[in-house]
């Protein structure tokens, strides 16, 4: 018999061990632990109410967890065991999930997914997903060449919270989920926050870094003409490398859209791997 449990109704403990043993044979791994789970879930407002862990007979056998802001949701992660891959549990799971999120008054869910897994890009295109844009995950290993001096000092998520949504509003900027000033400012002290002050203008960086190496979480700056922002992602980038002592730096999911992405390709950074953001549209 299959039923059906809010994640708030679940142990975090067998949650985290049951999405990385789904996903140690995907093509882009979860290995979360309870407290990684839970920094997670803060900074991309994963509703556990709205979040759901399908059993069978008792077992686990597939889940969905889904973060909401406002009207807008996103499929932060979704699987299911091998055994019942192709049996028709996925699209009863997202099909649950979504009329769930029409009661709460969503009206767009995104999701991104990889590039070259097509079943699953087919799975949600069945289900009425759009491919909206792509998203690159990049990764740089060289020096910086010519790197300019820039002014920094550590701030609070409060203030890089503030700026971003200004130079968002300002610059017409359509941030991914992961970079919104929302997302920043929910990241609390996850991350390095700095103050960065170049050419007269006022900009910002988060970062952080891993026993392997360092990310750029997000850096912007209220002058966008491209050589200035340039000038202003090579110095970040510069002082990330020598903050860190690591020779890899990463950004992950950046849209192709984004200066961000132009800028980055010009410094020297590779995709690693390029996702596809899905949206959908649904009505109550």
């Amino acid at each position: 018999m299959e039923t059906i449990k809010r994640l708030n109704e679940v142990s975090l403990l067998d949650f985290v061990s049951l999405v990385n043993e789904i996903f140690k044979d995907y093509k882009l791994p979860i290995n979360w632990d309870v407290y990684t789970f839970k920094l997670d879930a803060k900074e991309n407002s994963l509703s556990f109410e709205d979040s759901f862990v399908f059993y069978e007979n008792g077992d686990p056998t597939g889940f969905i967890v889904v973060g909401i802001r406002r009207n807008k949701a996103r499929i932060d992660a979704m699987g299911v065991i091998r055994e019942k891959r192709g049996t028709g549990l996925a699209s009863r799971i997202l099909e649950h999930a979504i009329e769930n999120l029409k009661w709460k008054a969503v009206n767009t869910v995104i999701l991104e997914v990889i590039e070259e897994d097509e079943r699953a890009v087919r799975f949600y295109q069945k289900n009425g997903f759009k491919v909206q844009r792509k998203l690159y995950t990049l990764g740089f290993e060289n020096k910086v060449v010519n790197a300019p001096f820039l002014r920094f000092f550590k701030t609070d998520a409060r203030w890089i919270h503030k700026i971003a949504l200004e130079v968002q509003i300002h610059n017409h900027r359509k941030p991914n989920w992961q970079r919104e000033p929302l997302t920043l400012f929910l990241s609390g002290e996850r991350y390095s926050m700095e103050r960065v002050a170049f050419r007269g203008k006022e900009g910002y960086l988060v970062w952080g870094a891993t026993p392997t190496s360092a990310f750029i979480v997000d850096c912007f700056i209220q002058d966008i003409s491209f050589e200035n922002f340039l000038e202003f992602f090579k110095g970040c980038v510069d002082h990330v490398k020598r903050k860190s002592g690591k020779e890899l730096i990463t950004m992950t999911a950046v849209p192709e859209d984004d200066i961000l992405h132009k800028v980055a390709g010009n410094v020297g950074f590779k995709v690693i791997l390029t996702q596809l953001e899905m949206s959908l549209r649904i009505h109550a």
